[in-house]
């Protein structure tokens, strides 16, 4: 269609709504809604948000090199992302917050005293002497002892760990004595959400939240707690055809597969930069919200994620030999859980160790020197606890700081239990009261 003398639709509307829908306007407010317009949008640079490409490796069988770093990349575009630290600074020194006095700053200890009590196994009152002793007994009431309450990161173990661990370095140069040495929790998530019923519109995002925020703020939709980090593309089609063009034959199914794990892998390394591993490191100097400077050492306490994601974030094979993200229990024993020797197998939980990140690094050395994903080759070095040839970015960027990053893949209670083990419960409850009939889901329904 065209649009003359404007050069597109964009310039047609702006100016169609500047001299169509009103007289009062002026040349200035004409200026600040293509600013408006320009500017703003969904991923504006305005609020941080940046778009980048990241570079894969594409292994081949029998295509042979000497390193990973000689065999082909593809590039993905489209990868929409904020910088991390940024958003860390961003939300701390937020001054107008009215939430900047209700962070918890410190970790501590909460406790529940319960009211004293009678004790449970009084005589019953009669006629007689015996009734002296029963009001002297009756007096002397139990004073229960304290019960540890976990409500959030800030009065849980780990916090209070990672604060004892940082109390204990050595103050960094030049930092007054008075300034306080805190520990920021930081939460994870990512979901890939399909957005339609029909078609493939989907969306992957990553988001934030801060722990030492009381989950009763950051579990209310309305206060808008989650800070969006970035957005994981998809693989484009034209891997496949950048592909053909190289080998002369399209990718398998494993190869897609290792594309696909090592896409989300360097785009997590995009986003854990050097500024970010500098401040998990040394900390970074702010002035928070409620005016006072702080030392804050960043420290991930959680990645929440379904399934999937979890073992894609972890480099795991899915329901392979040890298909937990965070213990090695053998899939042959699952059916034991809850058992004492279930519980005795859960102590045997995966460590980021040196020789597993070695044997990684083997699985990955043959796999570009010609072996096939799924060849002994490679698969020898990686079987025993159900591994792939990725390397975790968590792995490359926290192993030298001693953090085992599998430790961060909690429970999910909504994948994990409502939507899987209770859901599947449930409905097998219900079949069952559906074949016995007679009324037996509505006397259900009516309980």
């Amino acid at each position: 269609m065209d649009y003359g003398p404007f050069a597109n639709a964009s310039q047609f509307r702006v100016v169609d709504h500047f001299y169509g829908r009103s007289d009062t306007h002026s040349l200035d407010a004409l200026d600040d809604l293509i600013s408006v317009v320009h500017d703003s949008g969904p991923f504006s640079a305005q609020d941080g948000w940046h778009q980048t490409s990241v570079a894969i490796p594409l292994p081949r069988t029998y295509a042979k090199y000497k390193s990973e770093a000689g065999a082909p990349k593809f590039t993905v575009p489209g990868v929409v992302h904020r910088h991390l630290l940024a958003l860390v600074k961003l939300a701390v020194q937020d001054q107008n917050s009215y939430l900047k006095d209700v962070h918890h700053w410190h970790a501590h200890r909460k406790f529940w005293i319960p009211p004293s009590s009678l004790p449970s196994s009084l005589p019953s009152p009669g006629p007689g002497p015996s009734s002296s002793t029963y009001n002297s007994t009756a007096s002397q009431t139990t004073n229960p002892s304290p019960i540890r309450v976990y409500t959030d990161c800030y009065n849980s173990n780990a916090m209070l760990d990672m604060e004892a661990e940082i109390r204990q370095r050595p103050r960094v140069p030049g930092d007054a004595l008075d300034m306080e040495y805190v520990v920021l929790p930081l939460l994870l998530w990512s979901d890939a959400t399909q957005l339609s019923s029909f078609g493939s519109a989907a969306l992957w995002p990553i988001y934030l939240y801060f722990g030492n925020l009381s989950k009763y703020f950051r579990g209310r939709p309305t206060e808008f707690m989650a800070h969006h980090l970035a957005y994981i593309p998809g693989l484009p089609d034209a891997l496949k055809d950048f592909y053909m063009a190289t080998y002369g034959k399209s990718p398998s199914a494993d190869e897609l597969k290792f594309c696909k794990r090592e896409l989300f892998q360097q785009i997590w390394l995009l986003l854990l930069d050097e500024d970010f591993m500098q401040a998990f490191e040394h900390g970074i100097v702010l002035t928070c919200g409620d005016g006072v400077l702080r030392r804050l050492f960043p420290r991930f306490f959680t990645y929440s994620a379904d399934y999937p994601e979890k073992v894609l974030i972890a480099a795991l094979r899915p329901l392979a030999r040890c298909l937990c993200p965070r213990c090695l229990t053998p899939k042959d024993k699952v059916s034991e859980a809850g058992t004492k020797s279930d519980d005795r197998r859960r102590t045997h939980t995966r460590q980021d160790t040196t020789s597993l990140r070695e044997d990684i690094h083997r699985a990955r050395k043959n796999l570009f020197k010609g072996y096939s994903i799924a060849g002994k080759h490679v698969k020898s070095w990686l079987d025993a606890e159900s591994l792939t040839p990725i390397q975790s970015a968590f792995s490359v960027r926290f192993a030298g700081h001693g953090v085992n990053f599998y430790d961060m893949l909690a429970p999910d209670l909504m994948h994990e239990f409502e939507l899987g083990v209770w859901k599947g419960i449930f409905t097998h409850l219900m079949r069952m009261l559906a074949e016995k009939g007679g009324g037996a889901v509505e006397e259900f329904n009516s309980r």
